[in-house]
């Protein structure tokens, strides 16, 4: 049995679903370390800590960067899957720890968002310590070919790099089905926080003539956010409220249900380190269109399951929505893939791949894990 001491910035409900299936597979001693407890803000958005089926702790708030390296020290024998470098001090603590001790450990990130501002000081000395660190891993477990390339860039090897992202439980939409569709409606759904970030303004700016090209098509907006005001206000203007609607947030065990009853998803977003709720969305056979800044893009198999467009670019937005609405007898072989690859993408079918990464960094396996949702069925191969 590998034993496994994950490092967690603070309880997620898809991390849970995670841990819940390497702990069931039975190949795996598990221990869960938390830097803190879940903020307000994902709270607010309805977000429960979800604790429940594995073993964990939180680092002592008081002291959590010596009680880092306290538990690295202690650990030191075990493998570490370690998430981020530099974003929880007492993780960039405990992974100085880990290297000092010449300990095995992977780390399991992000690639940083880009538009955020930092100082050439800071940006040097986060390259540099992240050189070192990332050298020293025994493997990096990127979430998206967005933070597999930005790992690169600082040295590290492609055969170092063992694909990854976020993911949910099979469980969580297995028993909803994408009912039949009315022929002359179409509903496209955002759900997510209505920030900046999120690319509303886009999506709205994509969509509004093809509300004159196709008269069943419907907008809804779930969620909430400092622009949901705006938002708002810019539908009542254009006279499109008829068209557009809105709805409060859902906690993440309603989303599923909610977007089994859908068309088709979008998330337009400016930059998303991934997107779980493309996952949600495959989950319940509902295609995807996203922009090519959010690391959820790796799962799109253009034609077959959605489309990825141009982040930023309300024309490309426009025409991949177009070339969607204008291929209507195609929509149940579109939900069929977009099932297949919510399949591929469950917690069930992720662990075993990644606990087969795991040996491999180690030393124990000689040949490399494929990750399962980059497999393509016969059918869809033929496409």
């Amino acid at each position: 049995m590998l034993p496994l001491t994950v490092w967690m910035n603070y309880p997620s409900f898809y991390q849970g679903d995670l841990f819940r299936s390497l702990r069931a597979s039975g190949r795996v001693d598990l221990q869960v370390i938390f830097a803190k407890r879940l903020p307000a803000d994902r709270l607010q958005l309805g977000w429960d800590e979800d604790l429940h089926g594995y073993a964990y702790r939180f680092l002592d708030p008081r002291h959590r960067l010596s009680d880092a390296r306290r538990l690295a020290w202690a650990a030191r024998r075990r493998l570490h899957i370690v998430n981020g470098i530099w974003a929880e001090p007492a993780f960039t603590a405990a992974l100085i720890t880990l290297a000092a001790a010449g300990s095995r450990y992977a780390i399991y990130s992000e690639a940083p968002e880009p538009h955020l501002r930092r100082s050439a000081i800071k940006r040097a000395l986060r390259g540099g310590f992240g050189r070192v660190l990332a050298a020293r891993a025994s493997g990096l477990l990127p979430v998206s070919h967005l933070a597999a390339d930005f790992y690169r860039q600082l040295g590290v090897r492609q055969a170092a790099i063992y694909p990854f992202g976020y993911f949910r439980s099979r469980a969580r939409g297995q028993a909803l089905a994408a009912g039949a569709k009315k022929e002359s409606a179409c509903e496209i759904v955002f759900a997510g926080q209505m920030i900046p970030r999120k690319g509303l303004d886009l999506l709205l700016s994509a969509v509004r003539p093809l509300f004159d090209e196709f008269q069943g098509v419907t907008l809804t907006l779930i969620g909430e956010g400092d622009g949901l005001p705006a938002l708002r206000a810019e539908v009542e203007r254009s006279g499109l409220a008829r068209r557009v609607r809105f709805e409060p947030s859902l906690s993440p065990a309603a989303i599923p249900a909610r977007l089994s009853t859908a068309d088709l998803l979008v998330l337009p977003s400016r930059w998303d380190g991934w997107g779980v709720v493309v996952n949600e969305a495959f989950s319940v056979g509902v295609p995807v269109i996203v922009s090519d800044q959010c690391g959820a893009a790796d799962l799109i198999r253009a034609g077959q399951n959605g489309y990825v467009f141009r982040a930023g670019d309300a024309d490309d937005l426009r025409n991949r929505l177009r070339d969607f609405l204008d291929q209507q007898t195609d929509w149940p072989r579109w939900r069929i893939n977009a099932a297949m690859m919510g399949e591929r993408v469950s917690t069930e079918a992720v662990s075993p791949y990644l606990i087969d990464c795991l040996n491999h960094m180690i030393g124990g396996a000689d040949e490399k894990p494929v990750p399962p949702w980059t497999a393509l069925s016969a059918a869809q191969a033929a496409d």
